[in-house]
C-alpha cells in the first residue's frame, strides 16, 4: 500500500507509520486511509483495554528547563509588494533548498483532501523554488505538540510546524517560534481579516508578536441531535446555562439507546483538556487560572462540578476515546452530543456515508452554556485560529523559502483544499465562490448555521494558558479519578492548585 507523491516529497509520517517513497505506487483510497487511522487507533485501544489502574496522586512535575538554542533572530528578508500572481510566478531562488514541515493529518478527513493540498501547495512553491524540495511529515493531532517540542529540544532542523492557537502562548514562552512581523508578502497581509493580526487573536504571543500564519478560523460549540431534543420536548434555548445544559442531557438520557448521551474525549490528556475547556470559559476562566489569592476558587469549582455532572452522562468507553472516536460515536448514533467545531462537517460526512445523522434535519448546533460566575450570563461560542509556525530550529538559509511556503499554505485556496469545514481567515471571497470549490456542495446549510450562531452568540477568543502542557499532563489522572468517583471536584481543585502554581511561576520566569 503506498501513495503516488511528486518526486520532491521524501517521506510521510502517518502517526507511527512511515511510508517511504520507494514503496509508493498509488494513492491511498479513502477506505485505506481510514484503515491506517483505525490501525493506529486500535493499537491505542488495545493498550488501554488492559485493566485500568487507579491513577495515583501526582506530585508537582519538575518544570522543564528552557532549551538552550543559539540566538538566531529571523532575518529581515525583502518583502514583495507584488500581487499573488506576480509573486508566485517570480523565481525567488534556484538553489537546492530543502524545507521540512510537520503538518497535521486527520485520519477521519478524506485522504484525497490531504493529498490534494500537499500536491497543490508543492506545485505552487516550486514555481518560486524550482530546484527545491519539501519534506512533508504528517503527524496525528495527539502527537504534534510533543513532536514539535522534541524537534526544538533536539535542535532538529525543522522549519515549519502546524497547530491551533492554544499552543501559541506555550510556544512563545518556551522560545520555540520566530516572529513573522514584517516578513510576509504584502498580498498576504492585505488578504487577512484584520482581527486575526491583532490581540486577542491567538496567532500572536502575549507581547503582540505575530507567530502564526493562520490557515483556518475555527468556531467551536456543541453539536447535538436536534431530533432527540425534539423527541424529549427540550427547547434548545434551555441549554444556554450550565444548569439547563445538564438538565437537557439528563432528559436525553431517557431516550432509548442514549443512557449516556454526552461524551468527553477522555482517551488522552490533550484531548481531555480540549473537551473540558468550555466549562471553565463559561465561568470566565481558563483551566489553568490559579491565582495566589485564591480568588478563582468559586468559579473554578463551579466549572469542575459542571464537568463532573456531564461525566456521569458520559459512557465508560470514552476513557478510550480521543477526537476521532468521539466523532465516530456521534456520526454513528452512539452519543447524542459533543463539543466540536465548524471543521466537523467533512469528517462527519465521511463517517456517516448515508447521511442518516449528519444532515440538516438531524444535526443541530447550540452555543456553549454560561456558568453561575459568568459576568455576561450569555451563552457563547469560541474562536480560534489554526495554522503554521516558523520554528527557531529553521536554518537561516531556509527561512525565506519556509515563509513563502507558509504564505501559500495559509491563503484562501489552501484552506478550501484542506477540507470543507475550514473557513479561511481572509477577505475577498464569497460563499458562492466557496461552494464552487467545495468537495461537497451540500455543506451550504452547515455554513449557514454557524453564521447564524456567529451573529447571535457571544464570541470568546479561545486561548491557552501558562504551563499548559505540564498542567494538562498533571490534570489527566485526576480528571479520570473524578470520572471514577475517586475524588470530588473540591479535591480536584485543591490538588491541581498545589501542582499548578509552581508551574505557572516557573513559566513566567522563562
Amino acid at each position: 500500500m503506498g501513495v503516488a507523491y511528486p518526486p520532491l516529497v521524501d517521506f510521510v509520517w502517518f502517526d507511527r507509520f512511515v511510508v517511504k517513497e520507494d514503496d509508493m505506487k498509488k494513492r491511498l483510497s479513502r477506505r485505506e486511509f481510514l484503515k491506517i487511522g483505525a490501525l493506529g487507533g486500535a493499537a491505542l485501544i488495545v493498550s488501554r483495554c488492559a485493566p485500568a489502574q487507579t491513577p495515583t496522586q501526582p506530585s508537582p512535575p519538575t518544570p522543564t528547563a528552557a532549551v538552550s538554542i543559539p540566538e538566531t533572530a529571523a532575518p529581515t528578508p525583502t518583502v514583495s509588494d507584488a500581487t499573488y500572481e506576480e509573486w508566485i510566478n517570480s523565481i525567488a531562488s534556484t538553489d537546492p533548498i530543502e524545507i521540512r514541515i510537520a503538518h497535521w493529518f486527520d485520519p477521519n478527513n478524506p485522504s484525497e483532501h490531504n493529498q490534494e493540498l500537499i500536491d497543490w501547495a508543492t506545485s505552487e512553491w516550486k514555481k518560486r523554488y524550482p530546484n527545491g524540495k519539501i519534506n512533508w511529515e504528517l503527524i496525528g493531532w495527539g502527537e504534534i505538540d510533543q513532536k514539535t517540542a522534541g524537534f526544538v529540544m533536539a535542535n532538529e532542523p525543522v522549519d515549519i510546524t502546524y497547530n491551533w492557537g492554544g499552543a501559541t502562548e506555550n510556544w512563545c514562552s518556551g522560545d520555540f517560534v520566530l516572529p513573522l512581523d514584517g516578513q510576509m508578502p504584502k498580498w498576504w497581509v492585505d488578504s487577512r481579516i484584520p482581527a486575526t493580526l491583532q490581540p486577542p487573536s491567538n496567532g500572536l504571543c502575549s507581547d503582540g508578536r505575530l507567530v502564526m500564519a493562520a490557515m483556518g478560523m475555527e468556531n467551536q460549540a456543541v453539536i447535538v441531535r436536534s431530533d432527540l431534543l425534539e423527541a424529549a420536548g427540550i427547547d434548545p434555548n434551555s441549554l444556554a446555562s450550565q444548569e439547563g445544559f445538564v438538565a437537557a442531557m439528563q432528559a436525553l438520557s431517557q431516550q432509548p439507546g442514549f443512557e449516556k448521551p454526552y461524551a468527553f474525549k477522555m482517551g488522552a490528556d490533550w484531548s481531555m483538556m480540549d473537551s473540558i475547556l468550555f466549562a471553565w470559559r463559561g465561568n470566565g476562566l481558563t483551566f489553568g487560572d490559579f491565582r495566589p489569592d485564591s480568588s478563582e476558587k468559586d468559579a473554578w469549582l463551579q466549572s469542575a462540578e459542571f464537568v463532573k455532572k456531564l461525566m456521569e452522562l458520559t459512557p465508560e468507553a470514552a476513557l478510550n476515546w480521543t477526537w476521532a472516536e468521539v466523532e465516530q460515536a456521534y456520526s454513528t448514533g452512539q452519543i447524542a452530543a459533543m463539543d466540536h467545531g465548524n471543521w466537523f462537517y467533512s469528517v462527519g460526512k465521511t463517517l456517516d456515508t448515508e447521511g442518516k445523522i449528519v444532515n440538516e434535519k438531524i444535526t443541530g448546533l447550540v452555543p456553549y452554556p454560561y456558568g453561575p460566575s459568568s459576568p455576561e450570563k450569555k451563552p457563547f461560542i469560541t474562536f480560534s485560529l489554526t495554522g503554521f509556525y516558523l520554528l527557531k530550529t529553521s536554518p537561516e538559509k531556509n527561512r525565506r523559502a519556509a515563509l513563502d511556503l507558509m504564505a501559500i499554505l495559509s491563503q484562501t485556496k489552501a484552506a478550501w483544499k484542506h477540507q470543507d469545514g475550514t473557513v479561511p481567515p481572509t477577505t475577498g471571497w464569497t460563499i458562492e465562490e466557496r461552494l464552487k470549490e467545495a468537495y461537497d456542495p451540500s455543506i451550504a446549510w452547515w455554513w449557514k448555521r454557524w453564521e447564524e450562531m456567529n451573529q447571535t452568540s457571544r464570541i470568546v477568543p479561545l486561548s491557552g494558558f501558562l504551563a499548559r502542557d505540564e498542567i494538562t499532563g498533571a490534570a489527566y489522572p485526576l480528571l479520570v479519578s473524578m470520572y471514577r468517583n475517586e475524588i470530588t471536584p473540591d479535591q480536584l481543585y485543591t490538588q491541581m492548585r498545589d501542582i499548578a502554581l509552581p508551574l505557572i511561576e516557573a513559566a513566567k520566569k522563562q
